[in-house]
């Protein structure tokens, strides 16, 4: 089999870097951006949530698709498909003349980066630096998302949601890059679903924790008396987090059975320090370090454990996704303005619940000794 582009020459490596900056600066804007987009479409003190999980929801069928059809999908077309969708998708939402027709916009957004994500994720991975390739990208994924907030607070919406999807079409030259040659999805058995199982729900967890506080931090601020664009720029902390745990995890990071564990147990220290409104800042700093290895980490976990890795990789990215479409709104439903506090308690309840099923996990799915030094 050819080996991807990638391994042989760094000619697509910038125009990958330029995707994963549009696909972590696309995942990070609409949260930020909720406040402006109550204004601008009326929605009310509390409203706009469901803007994330229309693309989150796009985003779900998109890996969806790409999981149930390995064995027909081309990665290629899929990858390029998907950069237009997404910069398509922003576009439209970006000149959308109603709620309804944004809502729209954002599903066909969310479409571009699942399969965006799978393809680029699956095919830096397969390559003999993958650990180290796919925390970089990650990286670069978290650089995107922590801009996005400080554009929307200098910007309006729609210039934000364009300057995006114009990264995604600059981006199209990494279709000839890291997504290698296609090669079907072996069968599925038994011990593979066994294997499998726990990391879903770890991945499930973790999106309640990305995407809920990805989405209420700009809220929860507001609501404790913060100026909604002072608000956006803090709620990029967060992703700077992420950013940056995912750069210092590749230095430090040994074993994917205690990284992941207490990841999430840092994360849930930060959510709590967030209940304080003087520590909030702080908190989210800590949230998004704590979160930022344990999607790669959990990838390296399932590689060395099944045979089945893209597969693996599939579901868990599938339950992420998931999870990504109904927290937000879940969280919404238990949170009011009166009390603050209720957002980032609701995400603490995931962070916590991660904690144990990452706990289970690496008590009952270990890394064989002779791997894991590898």
């Amino acid at each position: 089999m050819r080996r991807p582009l990638w391994t042989r020459s760094g000619a697509t490596l910038p125009s990958g870097f330029a995707a994963f900056l549009a696909l972590g600066a696309s995942a990070a804007a609409w949260g930020a951006a909720l406040p402006w987009l109550r204004v601008r479409y009326d929605l009310g003190t509390g409203g706009g949530e469901e803007v994330i999980s229309a693309y989150n929801l796009g985003a779900l069928v998109a890996i969806l698709a790409c999981g149930l059809l390995s064995r027909r999908l081309r990665p290629r077309p899929v990858l390029a498909g998907s950069l237009v969708a997404l910069g398509g998708g922003l576009t439209a939402a970006a000149l959308a003349p109603t709620w309804a027709f944004l809502l729209v916009g954002a599903v066909v957004g969310g479409v571009g980066f699942g399969g965006a994500v799978l393809v680029l994720n699956t095919g830096y991975a397969a390559g003999p630096r993958g650990v180290v390739m796919v925390n970089l990208v990650n990286a670069v994924f978290g650089v995107g998302a922590i801009a996005a907030p400080l554009l929307v607070a200098e910007w309006d919406l729609p210039a934000v949601l364009v300057a995006i999807a114009c990264a995604a079409v600059v981006a199209l030259p990494v279709v000839a890059g890291p997504v290698g040659a296609h090669t079907p999805t072996p069968p599925v058995d038994r011990a593979t679903v066994v294997a499998i199982a726990p990391f879903a729900v770890i991945g499930f967890l973790y999106a309640g924790v990305e995407t809920s506080a990805g989405a209420w931090v700009s809220t929860h601020l507001t609501w404790t008396g913060t100026d909604p664009d002072a608000a956006a720029r803090m709620t990029a902390l967060f992703w700077a987090g992420l950013a940056v745990g995912r750069v210092v995890i590749s230095l430090v990071a040994r074993s994917p059975e205690v990284i992941v564990p207490a990841s999430f147990l840092l994360a849930t220290a930060g959510l709590v320090t967030a209940v304080n409104p003087a520590l909030a800042p702080i908190g989210y700093t800590l949230t998004g370090l704590g979160l930022a290895p344990i999607i790669p980490t959990a990838l390296v976990w399932l590689a060395r454990i099944t045979p089945h890795a893209h597969l693996a990789g599939s579901a868990l990215l599938t339950s992420s996704m998931l999870g990504n479409v109904i927290h937000p709104v879940l969280v919404g439903t238990v949170t009011t303005r009166d009390h603050p506090a209720t957002i980032p308690l609701a995400i603490t309840t995931y962070a916590t619940l991660g904690v144990l099923a990452a706990l289970w996990t690496s008590r009952h799915r270990r890394i064989p000794v002779a791997l894991s030094t590898t």
